[in-house]
């Protein structure tokens, strides 16, 4: 086949150059990129998540565009609306770019999902994006600089978000955006295919990603992921904590906030991992929610109110029970407005050689409602109906109905 360089592709590729500050080169393929379609999404989704540890559904809460000219922060807080594989947790953060204020927002948002097709029929997932892991905590000046990205121009454009939209994430057992997948060919096994990790949730008809991801989790137990935590003793020292998990030979890769049955996950990179970290957690939770450009609640809710129709409800793109997921969650977060204690630490290795420290109380995964948090009640349609209704009165409310300004739900 003729080597040609496609106009979407070349795209990309430069956009990855600029953000990298490298010279702009069009990767070069063998053929055309194809949509991914109905089939080869159920096959994606199902290989997908068999693969992953997590899969949520989340809101970007925060893509870390700042205001008045301030550096964006490169890091995305997600809050968790339904989780599809295993127990994470309320709020955590991954990796990418802020979209709130970038002219090609809604091109990026709307980029479908493409696959190649060998000529035996078998697809393989075109490279779609990729988290680039930076730096979460406050930097000290004794830090080493950050680490340069070996790149090419065929390196996945990073991953992009918008504050107030949906996605559906899935990561692996290190908590990271899973970019790498292992797929058979039907002779064998081949690793390091690129994996559909960070998808936008688009709401439409013809939308069918968070709607075949939901139809491969139907028959797993959701709770069965996840890695085992070790809780602690309530009051314990995060930072003595750590002194003797790195002393017995371990260290952190995560830590549990609970703000008053709200859990947070703190989760640095892992050169941020190396070393002693959770003495700069307080100032991090401190300032991680200051200068935040754009509203997610009334973001979400208004990007809802133009999807929510009965006559989608039968479709692929899941509107209602996204929207009752999101109403949920607002309900949730409001009530939990405590101060962030410690209750669980990840770390590396096996969790359970450290059960024996005074700090720790159990060893186990983390503490978090599981299931099909998408399901619509109702026994009959006139019920299920009915659902809808409260549904639509609720993301009315949130965007300004009955002269709330509150960001909030009776």
């Amino acid at each position: 086949m003729i080597r040609k360089i496609f106009p979407a592709i070349a795209m990309a590729a430069a956009i990855c150059s600029v953000a990298l500050g490298t010279p702009a080169q069009a990767c070069m393929y063998t053929q055309r990129p194809e949509p991914v379609g109905y089939a080869s999404g159920q096959y994606f989704a199902k290989v997908m998540l068999d693969a992953a540890t997590y899969v949520d559904l989340v809101l970007v809460e925060d893509d870390g565009v700042r205001a008045l000219g301030e550096q964006p922060s490169g890091v995305l807080t997600l809050r968790t609306l339904a989780r599809l594989k295993g127990n994470s947790a309320d709020r955590f953060t991954v990796f990418g770019q802020g979209m709130t204020v970038n002219r090609e927002a809604e091109r990026v948002f709307s980029a479908p999902l493409e696959h190649f097709t060998s000529d035996t029929g078998q697809v393989t997932p075109f490279a779609y994006n990729r988290e680039w892991v930076g730096r979460l905590l406050p930097q000290q000046r004794t830090d080493p600089p950050e680490p340069k990205l070996p790149v090419t121009s065929c390196t996945p454009s990073p991953i992009s978000a918008q504050t107030g939209r949906f996605y559906v994430v899935m990561r692996d057992s290190e908590g990271r955006v899973m970019d790498r997948l292992a797929l058979s060919d039907g002779r064998s096994i081949q690793p390091n295919h690129p994996a559909f990790g960070f998808v936008p949730v688009s709401l439409d008809d013809e939308a069918f990603w968070l709607w075949s991801v939901r139809l491969a989790a139907a028959g797993s137990d959701p709770g069965l992921a996840g890695p085992t935590l070790l809780h602690l003793e309530p009051g314990s020292d995060g930072v003595a904590a750590e002194r003797a998990i790195r002393a017995a030979g371990g260290k952190v890769r995560a830590a549990f906030y609970d703000r008053g049955g709200f859990i947070e996950e703190v989760r640095p990179s892992p050169e941020e991992q190396a070393r002693p970290w959770l003495s700069r957690v307080g100032p991090y939770l401190a300032g991680s929610q200051l200068g935040r450009v754009g509203v997610p609640y009334h973001g979400g809710a208004e990007y809802l109110r133009e999807h929510l129709s009965p006559m989608q409800r039968y479709g692929t793109g899941l509107a209602y029970e996204v929207a009752q997921a999101f109403t949920v969650s607002i309900r949730k977060s409001g009530e939990a407005m405590g101060e962030p204690h410690l209750v669980a630490l990840e770390v590396d290795g096996e969790a359970q050689g450290f059960a024996g420290q005074s700090f720790v109380a159990r060893v186990g995964p983390l503490d978090v409602e599981t299931g099909d948090m998408l399901q619509l009640s109702g026994v009959d349609e006139a019920s299920t109906f009915a659902t809808m209704q409260r549904i639509e009165r609720n993301i009315w409310l949130l965007n300004g109905g009955a002269g709330n300004r509150q960001g909030s739900l009776p």
